[in-house]
């Protein structure tokens, strides 16, 4: 996961959604990671929530409305 968050050529959607992750391993609150990360709580919220009851598999998008693949 550290890798990804320092990769160049990592997509930089995955990039933010593993510093998150990493930044609350390292322990403070959802807030003092999103001052650190420069986003919005909510955000941190979101990606932690996802990533804490899917692990990897919760990193994808979900499905957006109206479009089919």
């Amino acid at each position: 996961m550290a890798r990804w968050a320092r990769r160049a050529k990592t997509a930089q959607y995955l990039a933010l959604r593993a510093k998150i992750v990493l930044r609350c391993a390292e322990g403070g609150t959802k807030r003092q990671a999103a001052l650190d990360l420069g986003i919005d709580e909510s955000t941190v919220e979101r990606w932690r929530a996802r990533f804490m009851g899917r692990r990897l598999h919760g990193w994808q998008d979900d499905p957006r409305p109206g479009i089919r693949t």
